[in-house]
């Protein structure tokens, strides 16, 4: 048995714990993307949920780059889930609150996945380790 599948072995928990949160954050990205959505324009329409604001506030309030929260507004738009005001504030649509909902909902849909189906995400995580690890 190697040391990727020794369950005993020094650093197996570790392995099992990051290659989990990285098959969540995956599994998160991909329902996003899905969406039309990543973390960051999440981020910024559960923000304009909780009140109007401009770029510099929602810079400010999510702690992310000007410039990206620039992109997010930029590809959010057209997607009709805001809209731009006067004095620059950005509001959330409907459309928007509604995919920000179901964004919310597929993310802890997610994480109930992974807290519950412990034995099937470590199943599923063995055979990743043993597909990954090169052949002795």
């Amino acid at each position: 048995m190697s040391a990727s599948t020794d369950r005993s072995a020094p650093g197996y928990v570790p392995r099992l714990l990051s290659a989990a949160a990285f098959l969540t954050n995956r599994a998160t990205e991909e329902s996003l993307a899905e969406l039309r959505l990543t973390h960051e324009r999440t981020l910024i329409l559960r923000l304009l949920a909780e009140s109007p604001a401009t770029e510099d506030q929602l810079s400010v309030s999510s702690g992310l780059p000007a410039a990206c929260v620039r992109d997010c507004l930029v590809a959010l738009l057209p997607c009709g889930y805001i809209t731009s005001g006067s004095g620059g504030q950005w509001t959330i649509t409907a459309s928007g609150e509604s995919i920000s909902a179901q964004a919310t909902h597929t993310e802890t849909q997610l994480m109930l996945l992974a807290d519950t189906d412990v034995e099937g995400l470590r199943a599923e995580l063995h055979a990743l380790i043993r597909a990954l690890t090169p052949p002795r």
